[in-house]
């Protein structure tokens, strides 16, 4: 967890107990544990300053949205798969030169020409 002081200093802490209104946490380099009440959805700490408190999942991350592009297959290869789980069969057939993109980050991969196992 992240605590922010009124003077903008930045603590990282791990809480050791906590519930709806109080913490007590530890921070790298400290003896003692911290304490927080919450009051009024203010947390305060011992020295009865407020303080914000940020919990590790309360993070927000960007997250990248592919575009579209890149989560269409060609048609060939869709007609050829459907084909295949329609089927039963759990092989398809690549052609050699034919790069697909299989993931989010965009990354090609080439697919030699070798049965592929559906299972």
């Amino acid at each position: 967890m992240t605590i922010k002081y009124p003077n903008g200093a930045l603590l990282q802490a791990l809480p050791l107990v906590s519930d709806q209104d109080g913490i007590r946490a530890v921070a790298p380099g400290s003896g003692d544990a911290l304490a927080f009440t919450r009051i009024h959805g203010t947390w305060i700490s011992e020295g009865l300053e407020p303080v914000a408190i940020e919990f590790e999942w309360q993070r927000r991350v960007a997250v990248r949205v592919p575009a579209v592009d890149d989560c269409i297959c060609p048609k060939e290869l869709a007609v050829r798969l459907i084909s295949a789980l329609l089927s039963g069969d759990n092989t398809v057939e690549a052609d050699m030169d034919t790069s697909y993109r299989l993931n989010p980050h965009g990354a090609d991969v080439a697919i030699p020409r070798t049965e592929l196992r559906l299972a």
